[in-house]
């Protein structure tokens, strides 16, 4: 699999650039494309939530919850206190470091239900779901946040099978075809409750009518075509 460096680097990287297409085509304000930069790296490294040695998984709650935190602040919209802009961060901070990181380590092992496309669906939903009711977006910009999410974890799950193949010597890792995965065969109970999850977070999504308008849309390529080169 690929190392911690490798996910955030590519992740980063990758949402950084197609959030500025986003940007550029007219999609987004500028400080809406920083949150979709910041959407995909957290997407990037989302699937090793699920890391089965407690330091690593710590750190990595840690850098979840400072992201969220300043998600959450760089979105508020009306004028606030400093004390207020500071409770807001320290009350998403602990939420993702505490209670959202110990039912993970209990209930999780490493490349299992969480290392799955569906499990990028549920991350997917409950972005698009904390953009719209946390963060005060409207549906199109809450989906397109849910979209980087969903593309850097995927970036993840396609890096880690990657990592599997040596193409110098031709060969095939024991660990191939952990890693990219529609569900979790070897766990049904898991498997089963994990699209339940996503069937009912979706349910509590905004309508995505305009994302997919957008999305399908010939004109947003032609404007994509037209302010790619110089």
């Amino acid at each position: 699999m690929a190392n911690f460096n490798t996910h955030i680097t590519v992740a980063a990287a990758g949402a950084g650039l197609l959030s500025v297409l986003c940007l550029q085509v007219g999609l987004v304000a500028p400080r809406e494309a920083l949150v979709l930069a910041l959407m995909g790296t957290i997407g990037g490294i989302l699937p090793d939530v699920d890391l089965e040695h407690a330091y690593p998984s710590r750190i990595m709650f840690s850098l979840f919850g400072i992201l969220a935190a300043f998600l959450a602040i760089f979105s508020v919209e009306k004028p606030l206190a400093i004390v207020e802009l500071w409770g807001i961060g320290l009350t998403v901070f602990a939420v993702v470091r505490w209670p959202i990181w110990i039912i993970f380590n209990q209930y999780t092992h490493h490349r299992g239900s969480i290392h799955s496309v569906v499990a990028a669906l549920l991350f997917t939903c409950f972005a698009v779901m904390f953009s719209h009711h946390i963060m005060g977006k409207n549906p199109f910009v809450a989906w397109l946040n849910g979209l980087f999410i969903f593309l850097g974890f995927i970036l993840h799950l396609v890096l880690d099978e990657l990592f599997s193949v040596d193409f110098m010597n031709s060969k095939i890792k024991r660990s191939f075809g952990t890693a990219l995965k529609v569900l979790d065969t070897k766990n049904p109970a898991k498997a089963t409750a994990l699209v339940c999850l996503v069937i009912v977070v979706w349910a509590l999504t905004p309508t995505s009518k305009a994302f997919w308008d957008t999305l399908m849309s010939k004109e947003t390529y032609h404007i994509i075509h037209a302010r790619m080169f110089p």
